[in-house]
Protein backbone atom coordinates (compact mmCIF):
# COMPACT_ATOMS: atom_id res chain seq x y z
CA UNK A 1 0.00 0.00 0.00
CA UNK A 2 1.62 3.29 -1.05
CA UNK A 3 2.05 5.78 1.77
CA UNK A 4 3.99 8.96 2.38
CA UNK A 5 4.24 11.93 4.72
CA UNK A 6 4.78 15.60 3.92
CA UNK A 7 5.52 18.22 6.60
CA UNK A 8 4.99 21.96 6.23
CA UNK A 9 6.02 24.59 8.77
CA UNK A 10 4.00 27.76 9.31
CA UNK A 11 4.60 30.83 11.43
CA UNK A 12 1.51 30.81 13.61
CA UNK A 13 0.17 29.59 16.93
CA UNK A 14 -1.61 26.26 17.16
CA UNK A 15 -5.03 27.81 17.96
CA UNK A 16 -4.70 30.20 15.01
CA UNK A 17 -3.84 27.43 12.55
CA UNK A 18 -6.64 25.20 13.81
CA UNK A 19 -9.15 28.06 13.47
CA UNK A 20 -8.27 28.25 9.76
CA UNK A 21 -8.84 24.55 9.01
CA UNK A 22 -12.19 25.04 7.33
CA UNK A 23 -13.94 24.96 3.96
CA UNK A 24 -12.18 28.13 2.82
CA UNK A 25 -8.76 26.53 3.37
CA UNK A 26 -9.86 23.35 1.59
CA UNK A 27 -10.88 25.44 -1.43
CA UNK A 28 -7.50 27.23 -1.46
CA UNK A 29 -5.59 23.93 -1.32
CA UNK A 30 -7.19 22.56 -4.48
CA UNK A 31 -4.84 22.48 -7.47
CA UNK A 32 -5.90 24.32 -10.64
CA UNK A 33 -6.64 21.05 -12.42
CA UNK A 34 -8.84 19.21 -12.13
CA UNK A 35 -11.30 21.92 -11.16
CA UNK A 36 -12.56 21.05 -7.68
CA UNK A 37 -15.90 22.17 -6.31
CA UNK A 38 -16.79 21.52 -2.69
CA UNK A 39 -20.25 19.96 -2.58
CA UNK A 40 -20.29 19.21 1.15
CA UNK A 41 -17.99 20.15 4.03
CA UNK A 42 -19.31 19.39 7.50
CA UNK A 43 -16.03 20.04 9.33
CA UNK A 44 -13.08 18.13 10.80
CA UNK A 45 -14.71 16.13 13.61
CA UNK A 46 -15.79 12.50 13.79
CA UNK A 47 -18.55 11.61 11.30
CA UNK A 48 -18.27 14.91 9.43
CA UNK A 49 -18.55 14.35 5.70
CA UNK A 50 -16.74 15.91 2.75
CA UNK A 51 -17.72 15.64 -0.90
CA UNK A 52 -15.67 17.22 -3.68
CA UNK A 53 -16.65 17.21 -7.34
CA UNK A 54 -13.65 16.93 -9.67
CA UNK A 55 -14.15 18.36 -13.15
CA UNK A 56 -11.75 17.11 -15.83
CA UNK A 57 -13.64 19.12 -18.51
CA UNK A 58 -14.86 16.01 -20.36
CA UNK A 59 -15.46 13.96 -17.23
CA UNK A 60 -16.75 14.73 -13.75
CA UNK A 61 -16.54 12.55 -10.67
CA UNK A 62 -17.04 12.92 -6.93
CA UNK A 63 -14.74 12.12 -4.03
CA UNK A 64 -16.50 11.28 -0.75
CA UNK A 65 -14.76 11.07 2.62
CA UNK A 66 -15.79 10.87 6.26
CA UNK A 67 -13.81 12.01 9.28
CA UNK A 68 -13.11 8.78 11.17
CA UNK A 69 -11.14 10.13 14.13
CA UNK A 70 -10.35 13.38 15.88
CA UNK A 71 -8.02 14.13 18.80
CA UNK A 72 -6.93 17.43 20.31
CA UNK A 73 -4.69 18.37 23.20
CA UNK A 74 -2.55 21.34 24.22
CA UNK A 75 0.13 20.57 21.61
CA UNK A 76 -1.73 19.13 18.62
CA UNK A 77 -4.88 18.55 16.60
CA UNK A 78 -5.21 15.34 14.62
CA UNK A 79 -8.04 14.18 12.39
CA UNK A 80 -8.31 11.46 9.78
CA UNK A 81 -10.40 11.45 6.64
CA UNK A 82 -11.14 8.10 5.04
CA UNK A 83 -12.53 7.73 1.55
CA UNK A 84 -15.98 6.20 1.35
CA UNK A 85 -16.27 6.50 -2.44
CA UNK A 86 -13.07 7.53 -4.18
CA UNK A 87 -12.48 7.70 -7.96
CA UNK A 88 -9.53 6.48 -10.06
CA UNK A 89 -9.76 2.89 -8.87
CA UNK A 90 -8.72 3.79 -5.32
CA UNK A 91 -10.30 1.23 -3.01
CA UNK A 92 -8.84 2.52 0.28
CA UNK A 93 -7.91 6.08 1.21
CA UNK A 94 -6.66 7.37 4.57
CA UNK A 95 -5.39 10.91 5.11
CA UNK A 96 -4.18 11.87 8.58
CA UNK A 97 -3.99 15.62 9.13
CA UNK A 98 -1.75 16.50 12.07
CA UNK A 99 -1.13 20.05 13.33
CA UNK A 100 1.59 20.20 15.97
CA UNK A 101 2.94 23.12 17.93
CA UNK A 102 6.74 23.19 17.57
CA UNK A 103 7.26 26.52 19.36
CA UNK A 104 4.94 29.23 20.72
CA UNK A 105 4.61 30.84 17.27
CA UNK A 106 5.29 27.97 14.90
CA UNK A 107 3.41 24.86 13.84
CA UNK A 108 4.06 21.83 11.70
CA UNK A 109 1.30 20.56 9.44
CA UNK A 110 1.84 16.90 8.70
CA UNK A 111 -0.09 15.13 5.97
CA UNK A 112 0.13 11.33 6.10
CA UNK A 113 -1.40 9.58 3.11
CA UNK A 114 -2.14 5.89 2.58
CA UNK A 115 -4.09 4.57 -0.40
CA UNK A 116 -4.51 1.41 -2.41
CA UNK A 117 -6.11 0.34 -5.66
CA UNK A 118 -6.77 -3.19 -6.86
CA UNK A 119 -3.55 -3.14 -8.90
CA UNK A 120 0.03 -2.50 -7.77
CA UNK A 121 0.83 -0.88 -11.12
CA UNK A 122 -2.06 1.58 -10.70
CA UNK A 123 -0.89 2.30 -7.13
CA UNK A 124 2.49 3.38 -8.46
CA UNK A 125 1.03 5.31 -11.40
CA UNK A 126 -1.20 7.32 -9.04
CA UNK A 127 1.52 7.84 -6.41
CA UNK A 128 3.27 10.82 -8.11
CA UNK A 129 -0.07 12.50 -8.87
CA UNK A 130 -1.31 12.21 -5.29
CA UNK A 131 2.10 13.17 -3.89
CA UNK A 132 2.08 16.24 -6.16
CA UNK A 133 -1.40 17.25 -4.95
CA UNK A 134 -0.13 17.28 -1.36
CA UNK A 135 3.18 19.01 -2.14
CA UNK A 136 1.14 21.67 -3.95
CA UNK A 137 -0.34 22.66 -0.56
CA UNK A 138 2.90 23.82 1.06
CA UNK A 139 3.00 27.41 -0.28
CA UNK A 140 -0.71 27.84 0.47
CA UNK A 141 -0.24 26.64 4.02
CA UNK A 142 2.66 29.07 4.49
CA UNK A 143 0.80 32.03 2.99
CA UNK A 144 -2.76 31.48 4.17
CA UNK A 145 -1.90 30.23 7.67
CA UNK A 146 0.82 32.81 8.41
CA UNK A 147 -0.26 34.69 11.51
CA UNK A 148 0.30 38.45 11.46
CA UNK A 149 2.35 39.57 14.43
Amino acid sequence: MPNFQITSQVSATLPYVWSKFDQKLLAKLSPPFPIARIIQFDGCHVNDKVCIELDFLLYRTRWYSVISSFKADASSYVFVDEGTSVPFGIKTWRHEHRIESISPNECAIIDKIQFQTNYKLLDWLLFPLIWGMIIYRIPFYKKYLHQPQ
